[in-house]
């Protein structure tokens, strides 16, 4: 049985479109997710947080599905995978660069991805958020 990051890779190896070089990063992407929930520095009250984001990744129908946009479908995926590292690296510092694999230098990544939410997700931030009840899960 192939992983959910191989599934990923092969869906997305021929897209070319609107900002297929951030598309290309969403398996390193969600196996930095996966690989922060066996991280023993990872803070227990922030693993709901983390594991909400992986489900989110995973599901088919979400802001902006894959089945009706395609690769493309996966911009709110990648901006939620970065928003919620963005988060954990305050909280672990550079710790959390130990669990990544992917080409492109980690930080500046989730620096892009965050610095371009209004052209990947215009108006839907709120709509992500919510979806995975992000003021629920940082609550102290």
């Amino acid at each position: 049985m192939k992983n959910f990051d191989q599934l990923l890779q092969e869906d997305i190896a021929t897209y070319e479109g609107r900002h297929d070089d951030l598309i290309f990063q969403a398996p390193a992407l969600y196996r930095l997710l996966t690989r922060l929930l066996d991280d023993p520095n990872l803070p227990g009250r922030l693993r709901p947080l983390l594991l909400a984001a992986i489900a989110y990744f995973i599901l088919p129908a979400d802001i902006i599905p894959e089945s009706l946009e395609g690769p493309y479908g996966y911009v709110d995926d990648i901006w939620l995978c970065a928003f919620v590292a963005d988060r954990l690296r305050q909280e672990l510092g550079d710790e959390i660069l130990r669990n990544w694999d992917g080409e492109a230098p980690l930080i500046p990544l989730i620096a892009d991805i965050l610095g371009h939410e209004n052209e990947l997700l215009g108006e839907k931030r709120d709509l992500v958020l919510g979806y995975i009840g992000y003021e629920y899960l940082v609550q102290s």
